[in-house]
């Protein structure tokens, strides 16, 4: 009787340890890098969105404008491969901030985004007052190379449901993409297991 008892004891303290020990291979949650403040920008369609729209919601989010040459086409694709691969998927959000924001009028976010095939009700193209956006280039998202919001990183920004930045990927390396489409359902499981 006594053996069936510690072997009891045993396999109950062997499940515990087992519960408390997180899976072999399992991936440590994502680092937390700063958080974003407020904002207000104009939309696409002429109609004012910011980070209370934003709340509850996983997104990505990069700062481009339409008559870049360089590396916002490159950028820009690189998100349409993964907004397709992601499209359907509730509680993710896709979020273009332009840095020529006297240039790039609601109307004219509107023809770029329809370039690239993108429903705006789920990918948004913000514009709106240049202190704003600076604000946010350099203060919230740590993506300013200087004074000037146009000379920025080209990074995309993975953002959690409560505002915060989880990560930074290189918007023009393959790795980088990779490793993003990898990272989004990490952080959109990341709630769930927090309800259970």
């Amino acid at each position: 009787m006594k053996i069936k008892q510690l072997m009891n004891l045993f396999s109950m303290l062997l499940i515990l340890v087992l519960l408390a020990v997180p899976a072999q291979g399992a991936a440590p949650p994502l680092k937390k890098y700063g958080t974003i403040d407020d904002f207000q920008l104009m939309d696409s369609t002429g109609e004012w969105m910011g980070l209370q729209e934003l709340k509850g919601k996983v997104w990505v989010a990069d700062f481009i404008f339409t008559t870049c040459g360089s590396l916002c086409p490159i950028m820009t694709k690189n998100l349409a491969e993964i907004y397709k691969t992601f499209k359907e998927t509730d509680g993710l959000e896709f979020v273009s901030i332009s840095v020529n924001p006297e240039q790039d009028s609601p109307e004219a976010l509107a023809e770029y985004a329809k370039k690239y095939e993108v429903d705006t009700g789920k990918w948004h193209f913000l514009t709106g007052p240049r202190d704003t956006i600076t604000r946010l280039v350099v203060k919230d998202f740590k993506l300013g190379l200087g004074d000037e919001i146009v000379f920025h990183k080209a990074s995309f920004v993975l953002v959690d449901r409560q505002g915060r930045i989880r990560g930074y990927y290189d918007g023009t390396v393959e790795k980088d993409m990779k490793k993003l489409k990898e990272d989004l359902p990490r952080l959109l499981q990341e709630k769930q297991r927090k309800r259970h």
